[in-house]
């Protein structure tokens, strides 16, 4: 019985220590852009899937500030040092108003890498469309966002 028992240790032990060390790190923050124009906050983030969550502002549009609901993933990568960063992102934020039977849609989409913690390096790309209008799809420029 207590050679069982022992096995059953040296078998929990090693998953217990992943599950508490291998999802301890987070990219939760505030980054802003250096020129003030672009704002994510993230408020949730989940290491075991890489998905997170918050709320990206945005100085620039056609139709003036919007703060929108914003998703995204992030990827970790084998660094030889052992590190967790860098690692890669990407995160769409979309506004479609319901008043006035969907004016415009506004599409902004981040591609990065957060190149140590608290600093992401990306590159963006807008779509907008009013009704019945014609879109516009635009760059957003490569920016630093930082904490």
């Amino acid at each position: 019985m207590k050679k069982s028992t022992l096995l059953g240790f040296l078998f929990v032990l090693p998953v217990m220590m992943l599950s508490t060390s291998a999802h301890a790190f987070d990219i939760n923050g505030t980054y802003t852009s250096e020129n003030g124009d672009f704002v994510l906050t993230i408020t949730s983030s989940n290491d075991s899937n890489g998905s997170f969550s918050g709320t990206y502002v945005t100085h620039y549009t056609p139709v003036g500030a919007l703060s929108i609901p914003v998703s995204g993933t992030f990827h970790f990568v084998g660094n030889p040092n052992g590190s967790l960063v860098p690692l890669a992102l990407t995160f769409s934020a979309v506004m479609r108003p319901d008043a006035g039977n969907w004016p415009y849609a506004l599409v902004d989409a981040w591609s990065g890498i957060l190149t140590q913690t608290g600093s992401i390096s990306a590159t963006g790309v807008r779509t907008y469309l009013p009704a019945g209008g014609s879109g516009v799809t635009s760059s957003l420029g490569s920016h630093t966002l930082g904490n």
